[in-house]
């Protein structure tokens, strides 16, 4: 479990650098950044690309990498490019951060598929919604670590604190067990198989029990012929595909991303708006770590309640959520628009101007009780992810990403933070609120095995094996 929550802090510590944990000065060596203070969409927007489109670049190919080498070099190679990523961050000029971002999230990309998946091959099924939550609430911990380092040192300090998780990790996952599930398919060794779950379960651990679920997950897929492979096929990468679009375009994670534009946009004590105020900056940062420990708290407390009351309840409590803060926001600002904020500064008997920042900040938060932790825990239950579908599902989902928070930052933009984008927001969380609850299957306290058993048709198979 140190591993995986490790794990959760590289994800989260290059997540929150690349959205702005710390600012690109002439202190940093970014002289173009520091000379286009005042333009600032222009140069962030296009970092924005650059990092998302390395988590889908990392996603889509860790996949066939993964087959060859298996899951616990392809974590060492994934923690190597984020630690690499670090490293270029200490030089001097621009065009290293640039290449920093991408590297970042090619690394994180690959860790974010690869841990939930190895988390699901090697826990037992009664533990395994914790354990999955649990790595995301030390992802969580990976962006509240970064925001408040980054209030208390500079920009170079906090490059080496944060590249002290990666450089750990490589170190860890190094004398990791490797999943059972990748020796006994692609090695095709059932002693070294029981020789890992050993290594996981402990000796006294009845191994051979174990054993026979995995042949038996492993046998009913493989020995499904023409329309019954073809329909489970389809109903995965329907489930799966469905789970992350959805994901993405109820915004939360874009909005994370852009947290400090969003917040600092408001207004926040003082009349001049912008990154160049210290005041604004100091307030959105201090609201920004707050709201980051409190996710790390919710996640926790998801932990227990990912078991006890179900994924798809908590699903579909936290697309509920979401969508009335999100409403709640729109119909305040009909009646304090938020340019009202940003144009005159906040006195101490007004305040009722600060209800935007809360709704945001209830929005951002009712997204780690459900859609945050618990989708990576379904995909890595639902999907199979020796398939060619596991890394492309997961890949469009960070490209639905990179779209929303492409399009999201720019003022300019088309869906820039207004009610349309708003409107799509709350669309995609009543539509995922139906379809968790009329086309998800329940996951809890399920073996891998019999995940997907209400949707399997007779398979008509006979077991020949000896």
């Amino acid at each position: 479990m140190f591993a995986a929550g490790l794990g959760g802090v590289v994800i989260g510590t290059a997540f929150a650098w690349n959205s702005a944990a710390a600012r690109l000065t002439r202190t940093f060596g970014n002289d173009y950044a520091a000379n286009r203070e005042s333009d600032d969409s222009g140069w962030y927007v296009d970092a924005v690309a650059c990092y998302f489109l390395g988590t889908t670049v990392g996603g889509l190919i860790l996949g066939p990498v993964t087959r060859y080498i298996g899951y616990r070099w392809s974590v060492v190679g994934c923690d190597v490019v984020v630690f690499i990523g670090w490293l270029w961050l200490s030089q001097v000029n621009w065009a290293p951060v640039w290449a920093s971002r991408l590297a970042h999230g090619v690394g994180t990309g690959g860790l974010e598929l690869l841990i939930p998946t190895y988390i699901a091959h090697i826990t037992d099924f009664r533990i395994r919604g914790r354990a999955l939550v649990f790595h995301h609430a030390f992802v969580c911990f990976g962006v509240f670590y970064a925001h408040a380092f980054s209030a208390i040192v500079t920009n170079a300090q906090l490059t080496g604190l944060c590249m002290v998780c990666p450089a750990l990790h490589i170190f860890i996952s190094i004398f990791m067990p490797e999943s059972p599930l990748y020796v006994y398919k692609c090695l095709g060794d059932s002693e070294d198989a029981k020789a890992a779950m050993r290594r996981v379960k402990g000796e006294d651990y009845d191994i051979d029990s174990v054993y026979a679920e995995l042949e038996r997950y492993v046998f009913e897929f493989e020995c499904m012929i023409g329309d019954n492979r073809s329909h489970l096929t389809r109903r995965i990468v329907d489930i799966g595909a469905r789970l992350v679009v959805l994901q993405q375009t109820c915004g939360a994670s874009a909005t994370m991303f852009h947290a400090k534009s969003v917040i600092g946009g408001f207004g926040l004590t003082t009349a001049i708006v912008g990154y160049s105020d210290e005041r604004v900056y100091g307030n959105t940062q201090t609201i920004i770590t707050i709201v980051f420990a409190v996710q790390v708290l919710l996640c926790l407390t998801t932990v227990e309640l990912v078991e006890f009351l179900g994924r798809k309840f908590m699903l579909i409590v936290s697309a509920i959520s979401m969508g009335t803060c999100l409403a709640s926001l729109m119909l305040y600002q009909s009646f304090y628009p938020i340019t009202d904020i940003c144009t005159s500064s906040i006195e101490s008997n007004e305040w009722h101007k600060y209800v935007h920042i809360i709704l945001v900040c209830m929005y951002l938060c009712s997204y780690s009780i459900g859609w945050g932790p618990v989708v990576p825990l379904i995909h890595a239950e639902v999907v199979y992810f020796d398939k060619w579908f596991s890394s492309l599902i997961y890949a469009g989902g960070q490209f639905v990403l990179f779209l929303v928070a492409y399009t999201f930052f720019d003022a300019n933009a088309p869906l820039s933070f207004n009610k349309y984008i708003m409107y799509t927001y709350i669309a995609s969380c009543a539509i995922s609120v139906a379809f968790v609850h009329f086309c998800l299957p329940e996951t809890r306290a399920l073996p891998l095995d019999r995940v997907l058993d209400p949707h399997r048709t007779d398979n008509n198979c006979v077991d020949t094996r000896n």
